[in-house]
């Protein structure tokens, strides 16, 4: 074998994750972190203005689930699914999910039997709601501030998990950040528009 070759084999089979799992689960992690920041950004910004319009609240629920989609695609079935948190590595299966619940209970604050209570009404929302549909159900929509705690945990984890590999992309804090910096400008622009539109049509009736 060539030392190349070998090289690459030897980092292969040292490392602690699966690549091929990894590639499909941090961007599903981002992209949950839009949907809910454009949800939770629009949402308020309508509020703020009273603004009543079929467009931005058909918007704002369209953010909302696939925010919770996205959410438990990583966070939310128990592994079934196969870019599910659990399925980042076969070999020190055991060891990574000790580390990741040990670390989550101490970033979130939460119990165990707290934190299994949140994540339940999470993923019964999207399973008799969001996915499917359910008659009569009344329950409220759950408040996702735990669930972007778990995301940007799992930053940092996923981070430290994978070295010696390197992730060159910015912490997702950094990104949540500016995507609100920029998003909240453009929002209220929008609705201003809206608005203007609004009042135009009303005049035109």
């Amino acid at each position: 074998m060539a030392v190349v070759d070998f090289c690459v084999w030897w980092k292969k089979m040292n490392r602690k994750y699966s690549p091929e799992i990894f590639v499909e689960q941090f961007p599903l992690v981002k992209l949950f972190l839009y949907h809910i920041t454009y949800f939770r950004g629009i949402k308020r910004a309508c509020n703020s203005v009273q603004l009543e319009s079929a467009f931005w609240t058909y918007t704002i629920n369209a953010h909302l689930l696939q925010a919770t989609v996205t959410w438990c695609m990583v966070f939310g079935a128990k592994g079934c699914n196969q870019i599910h948190w659990k399925r980042l590595s076969e070999k020190d299966c055991d060891e990574l999910q000790s580390s990741f619940r040990k670390r989550l209970q101490e970033v979130t604050g939460l119990s165990l039997d707290l934190w299994n209570d949140y994540w339940s009404e999470i993923t019964t929302f999207r399973n008799k709601y969001v996915v499917h549909r359910e008659l009569r159900y009344d329950k409220p929509v759950p408040d996702f501030s735990n669930a972007i705690t778990v995301a940007l945990f799992y930053d940092r984890w996923i981070r430290e998990t994978i070295a010696p590999d390197i992730l060159q992309e910015p912490a997702l804090e950094e990104f949540v950040i500016g995507l609100k910096s920029s998003t909240v400008p453009l929002i209220e622009k929008l609705l201003a528009i809206t608005k203007e539109y609004n009042i135009s049509t009303e005049q035109q009736l």
